[in-house]
């Protein structure tokens, strides 16, 4: 069955955990196999959603907004084990943005 697997790519002290609650983890040292990996696990059709470190959003940026615009695989941003970096948040927000024509999760003065 396509779409039902969880996925998740970024530093080993972050994504080694996930596998006991059955996610597939992808420990990567060198962020030039970043890319090629969430490509390859992105058109698999294999996994509905797909988690990377904040660590990693530059090298996966790319590759990221390809699948932008696809319902399938999400491709969240997570923060690694040492802490959020506040850029999951500025891409929820950016998304948010493009949706609503606006920016719903601003603060009110």
């Amino acid at each position: 069955m396509p779409w039902n697997k969880l996925a998740a790519i970024g530093d080993f002290s972050t994504v080694f955990p996930l596998k006991a609650i059955g996610i597939e983890v992808h420990p990567v040292d060198d962020n030039e196999d970043v890319a090629k990996i969430l490509r390859n696990l992105a058109i698999s059709k294999e996994f509905g959603i797909i988690f990377v470190t904040e660590s990693l959003l530059k090298p996966a940026q790319e590759v990221m907004n390809e699948f932008l615009d696809k319902e399938m695989p999400a491709i969240i941003t997570i923060p690694s084990i040492s802490g959020s970096q506040g850029l999951g948040v500025s891409r929820v927000r950016e998304i948010m943005k493009r949706a609503a024509g606006r920016d719903i999760m601003a603060e009110e003065d």
